[in-house]
């Protein structure tokens, strides 16, 4: 599958032509990463969002004493790292291959790029980004309200 198809297929570029995809995929860089390797880790300066092209990464946080908590598992298609296109923080989460992983990054300082090139594409990869956001924060409120009243 090319960059181009697989953007097309994320829910970041729901609704973009096919010429906006175009454009936002020469921002994009590629990376290939072996298994069980870290690709980055908690309070590390998060810089770039990530999207799958092959292989499986796993989202996890570290607890007590270097316990690793699983948060996600995810696959092709599927993207994370997003909080760093919004803001420069540090990461919250660890991720980690679990296999050989292809990856496509987007650096804030391209995401940037993008926002003044093509600000509607911009926009509808925030507003993904958003929706994704608000899907994780119910989910895991739930969780956590079980965790305490446990």
């Amino acid at each position: 599958m090319s960059n181009i198809e697989l953007l097309q297929k994320t829910i970041l570029f729901k609704g973009c032509s096919t010429e906006e995809v175009e454009l936002a995929a020469g921002l994009f860089q590629e990376r290939l990463i072996k298994s069980d390797m870290s690709i980055f880790s908690e309070k590390m300066s998060a810089e770039a969002l990530y999207i799958i092209k092959s292989g499986n990464v796993r989202i996890f946080i570290t607890a007590g004493e270097g316990e690793q908590k699983a948060l996600l598992v995810l696959g092709p298609g599927d993207f994370f790292g997003e909080l760093a296109l919004l803001q420069e923080e540090s990461r919250l989460v660890s991720a980690q291959s679990d296999s050989a992983v292809e990856l496509l990054i987007l650096t804030r300082k391209d995401f940037q790029a993008l926002m003044d090139l093509d600000p509607r594409t911009g926009a509808r990869i925030l507003m993904a980004i958003a929706k994704l956001l608000a899907m994780r924060i119910k989910a895991y409120s739930s969780r956590l309200r079980d965790m305490l009243l446990a």
